[in-house]
């Protein structure tokens, strides 16, 4: 198995303050108003937005 295969695969922890994810939402989010409807996020921009938005998501719900 070769090193660089295994970093990818593997999933890792990141400490992000919700500011920070926040930044990272909006400039994917401002990448697809940019480009419009041709814009067609690879999966996985699409699985890391979701992930970044569902870690948002569960802190609201969580402190409502």
């Amino acid at each position: 198995m070769k090193i660089e295969t295994a970093y990818e695969t593997t999933t890792h922890k990141v400490n992000l303050t919700g500011g920070e994810i926040s930044t990272i939402l909006y400039y994917l989010d401002q990448i697809a108003d940019d480009i419009g409807e041709a814009y067609i996020p690879s999966l996985e921009v699409q699985r890391i937005y979701a992930e970044l938005q569902s870690v948002t998501d569960n802190y609201y719900a969580q402190h409502e």
